[in-house]
């Protein structure tokens, strides 16, 4: 038994239609997430020190400044003179 012309027709209408809804279903939902991520703040890290404290920053600063180191060496230039 044979098909009719327009049956096939009409199945392939039918899978094209389905096709382009997955395809704009797909489309809505990755917009809507990607908007999502562009929206959200991305959380910021905690910097954590001993014991699950906050870190706390430093008292002294680990190496002088560097006018304080110029102007030593030009003292010690001086005095060696």
């Amino acid at each position: 038994m044979l098909k009719n012309d327009d049956e096939i027709t009409v199945n392939k209408w039918l899978l094209l239609l389905a096709l382009c809804t997955a395809l704009l279903f797909g489309f809505e939902f990755g917009k809507l997430i990607y908007i999502e991520e562009q929206v959200t703040q991305p959380k910021q890290a905690v910097n954590w020190g001993r014991n699950g404290g906050p870190a706390l920053a430093p008292i002294e600063p680990e190496a002088p400044p560097l006018y304080k180191v110029i102007w030593d060496l030009m003292n010690e230039v001086n005095n060696e003179e």
